[in-house]
């Protein structure tokens, strides 16, 4: 992990990216993937380079390797951030896009094979994201910023109340992203908040791009930042 470098971006320009948004999930849960049923739908499902599915005498490239067949430069994750929606002991709901934040500095769960080892996500991310840039593709992570689940519950809320959510003159939460809540990205420690949590995942996770979801209802100044801050880093 620590000797793989991230794939070269020749293109030159932003806009040369070629990007192929997918959901972890549905990438693999087929049984047409031809990944082991273990790990469908699982991180692991991209650690499988040459997947192929054969149907009589012909066959057809599947997974990581269907992918790279297209001429994609960049693979863009939905949220692999701790999500509330999904249970990940395996009894409740297991499904959902995750646009739901819990956690913004964990892993999700419920995409490793053990959801109750806490190393298991870490890891095994990490081998998703190492396979795809052997393969020569970049990854980009979907970051959701602009709210959180579960307003009344979430952690800073408990730790500074009122503090992270942006109201108006009443005193009531703004809803511009139409979830109850919207992040007051203009205060100055959920800011740093944001632009730590963005640095963490660039280095320790290796994400090579983000794609801000409702990134109109965060400040131009924390965007801004987040932008110098990540050219300094790749």
């Amino acid at each position: 992990w620590d000797a793989t470098a991230r794939p070269a971006f020749n293109e030159g320009n932003p806009t040369d990216a070629i990007i192929y948004e997918l959901h972890v999930r549905d990438f693999s849960i087929d049984a047409s993937s031809n990944v082991p049923l273990a790990d469908r739908g699982k991180y692991k499902a991209f650690t499988y380079p040459s997947t192929k599915l054969t149907v009589g005498k012909t066959s057809t490239a599947t997974g990581l390797a269907a992918i790279k067949d297209l001429g994609v430069t960049h693979i863009e994750l939905q949220p692999i951030y701790d999500f509330g929606s999904v249970d990940e002991t395996g009894e409740g709901n297991q499904y959902n896009w995750g646009y739901d934040p819990k956690n913004y500095n964990v892993p999700e769960g419920s995409y490793s094979s053990d959801a109750a080892n806490p190393k298991t996500r870490i890891v095994e991310l990490k081998q998703a994201i190492m396979a795809i840039h052997k393969s020569g593709l970049r990854v980009n992570m979907d970051s959701v910023y602009n709210h959180v689940q579960d307003s009344t519950n979430f952690s800073f809320e408990k730790l500074v109340p009122g503090y992270w959510y942006r109201r108006d003159a009443t005193g009531t939460k703004t809803s511009g992203s139409g979830c109850g809540n919207d992040t007051a990205s203009e205060n100055p420690m959920v800011s740093k908040y944001i632009q730590d949590s963005v640095k963490y995942w660039a280095t320790e996770y290796k994400i090579d791009g983000f794609r801000f979801d409702l990134m109109g209802l965060i400040d131009i100044t924390t965007m801004n930042a987040i932008r110098t801050q990540l050219n300094g880093i790749d």
